[in-house]
């Protein structure tokens, strides 16, 4: 079957399975011709199949068999041949071993990758079969039930295990044995390595985690992941393991695993389960040994529109009527982590449509946008915002995003843009919006290039929901009511109550879950202009915008969100700043 099946043209074997009949293989043939494309990428835009429709036929074609695990009962002993977790994270099942052999159902049987992985892991050769992401899912709970351990628990124990001696230290990390590269892969394919690593990309995935961090310090190692906003301890291994993990890290993220005294990045895409996720990786050489940093980037980030990542209706309406301008300049201002970059992709996801050229210039990019054009800046080369920009705006585009404002170069060109019919949407580091005001005459821009270009800066901020399991009702006192700088009228509605969070399973006793943004926007009016050109300082601007143009600002749009329930008092207080009008 495997011989005949290699035979087989990829359009006999759809025909065969039953996905298209013979004449839409004609057709599908016919407009390849013509187009040139691959015939799979034809039927798929003729919309004959669907993308797993070619992916398990391309799995036949190369001498998989295809199996229907729902119709298959599968020995206890195979199960076992692979561990719950490892299962799921290459989101294979075990379907049949011999003493040599093991053939695994795979999800996605075009990554052979995953092949050499468990060969590795269990010593035994590994054969591919064909199946789909729902099957492999079903099959996993359903024959993975009796390991009900969390991720956790069997990393603890794992690196217990491995700290133990059940694997010689010369094997996973000694120093003696990385000064040949030779040996740091072999380090890096030890199975308990492999098997660790996978489980921690597992646990950060399964909590939503932003990062993970390896640090390695004199005498300890540990891994912790940012969920939330806030770092959290996993496990910390045995400070041996440190080289090898980290080696291991390399392999997989494709860098120089024997440079050590110089930080590299790299960006690499993995399958955690049935979970595709973007990963940017970043090493370096710090006092006793490498620090590894790993972003993991949300492919729906650039999906949510606005009023899911929690704009007020407003809020929204202000900001859509700026982006539909034909041109000036939309700033949008915050910390590090406070979301400009998904807020500025959800604009465009709003503009983005076929009458409109858009291009972005970042550092570096961060998500894949269909229809759009994206640049990465590079300082090693030259290439910094600047004179991507200059280049962007020889390419015809009618918007552009640029990354951040970090300098006057950058400055004045996106001014420039905007006052020759560019729509420009970008970031800076203030922490108000009337801030980012005074931070652009701070930077020499002229005053009347400000004044004729800025037409909105919002300023955001990401706060931590409470969980709304265990969440508790109760009254401020007055202590509290001053810290938040309460309104008089607020003190004084009998009905008022804020929420505390108590801790639960649901949460992993930290009290809250997901995050939404905190607002404070500026739509800039005359009388802005007119301050502008006074060179006003940023308490003149503030108190305008809040007399004037009643905005909101990031403390009181804080409290909305505390008093309605969302969010408690004291994350409101950490993320915003109390200003006296």
């Amino acid at each position: 079957m495997a011989l005949g099946s290699r035979e087989k043209q990829l359009g006999d074997i759809l025909v065969e399975q039953g996905v298209i009949s013979p004449l839409q293989l004609d057709e599908a043939l016919q407009r390849q011709r013509l187009t040139g494309d691959m015939l799979g990428r034809v039927l798929v835009t003729m919309g004959l199949c669907e993308e797993q429709d070619i992916i398990e036929s391309l799995g036949v074609q190369s001498g998989m068999e295809r199996i229907d695990l729902s119709k298959l009962k599968i020995p206890e002993d195979t199960i076992r041949s692979l561990t719950a977790d490892v299962a799921k994270f290459y989101s294979v099942i075990p379907i049949r071993m011999t003493d040599e052999k093991l053939i695994v159902a795979m999800a996605d049987p075009l990554n052979i990758q995953v092949l050499d992985d468990l060969q590795q892991i269990t010593g035994l050769q590994v054969q591919g079969a064909v199946s789909n992401e729902l099957d492999v899912a079903t099959a996993w709970k359903a024959n993975y039930s009796f390991e009900g351990d969390s991720i956790h628990e069997m990393l603890i124990d794992l690196q217990e295990r491995v700290g133990t001696g059940e694997l010689s230290m010369e094997e996973m990390g000694l120093q003696q044995v990385t000064g040949d590269v030779d040996n740091l892969v072999e380090l890096a394919q030890q199975p308990e390595v492999i098997k660790i690593v996978n489980l921690v990309f597992l646990e950060a995935v399964q909590k939503r985690a932003s990062d993970i961090h390896f640090e390695i310090y004199e005498e300890d190692f540990r891994i912790r992941i940012r969920v939330d906003g806030i770092l959290q301890e996993i496990v910390s291994p045995a400070r041996h393991l440190a080289i090898a993990l980290t080696s291991r890290i390399k392999v997989i993220s494709n860098m120089d695993i024997s440079e050590r005294r110089m930080p590299q990045d790299n960006r690499i895409e993995l399958k955690v389960g049935d979970t595709i996720i973007d990963i940017r990786v970043s090493t370096l050489p710090v006092l006793h040994g490498e620090s590894v940093v790993m972003r993991i980037l949300d492919r729906n980030a650039v999906k949510h529109d606005l009023i899911a990542l929690g704009f007020p209706q407003d809020v929204f309406d202000s900001i859509d009527n700026v982006i539909r301008k034909p041109n000036g300049i939309m700033l949008v201002t915050g910390p590090t982590g406070s979301g400009k970059t998904t807020t500025l992709y959800g604009c465009l996801n709003l503009l983005n449509e076929p009458g409109v050229k858009i291009i972005t210039t970042e550092d570096p990019v961060e998500f894949q946008i269909d229809q759009l054009i994206q640049c990465n800046v590079n300082d090693d080369v030259g290439l910094t915002f600047a004179r991507c920009l200059r280049s962007i705006l020889r390419q015809d585009p009618d918007i552009v995003m640029v990354g951040e404002i970090r300098d006057l170069e950058t400055a004045q060109i996106a001014v420039e843009a905007s006052l020759t019919g560019h729509l420009v949407l970008s970031t800076l580091h203030t922490n108000s919006a009337p801030e980012t005001i005074t931070r652009l005459l701070d930077m020499d821009v002229e005053p009347f290039l400000i004044a004729a270009s800025l037409e909105a800066v919002l300023a955001q901020r990401l706060c931590r929901k409470i969980c709304r399991f265990c969440k508790e009702t109760y009254k401020p006192d007055e202590e509290e009511m001053d810290a938040l700088g309460l309104p008089p009228a607020w003190r004084n509605d009998p009905k008022l109550q804020l929420v505390k969070a108590n801790g639960c399973e649901s949460c992993e006793f930290t009290g809250y879950s997901g995050r939404t943004g905190l607002y404070e926007m500026v739509t800039v009016d005359e009388g802005i202009r007119d301050l502008i050109l006074d060179s006003a300082t940023s308490i003149q601007l503030r108190r305008y915008c809040r007399k004037y143009l009643g905005m909101i600002t990031l403390r009181e749009a804080g409290l909305l969100k505390a008093v309605q329930g969302i969010t408690t008092a004291e994350e409101v207080l950490y993320h915003t700043d109390l200003y006296e009008d």
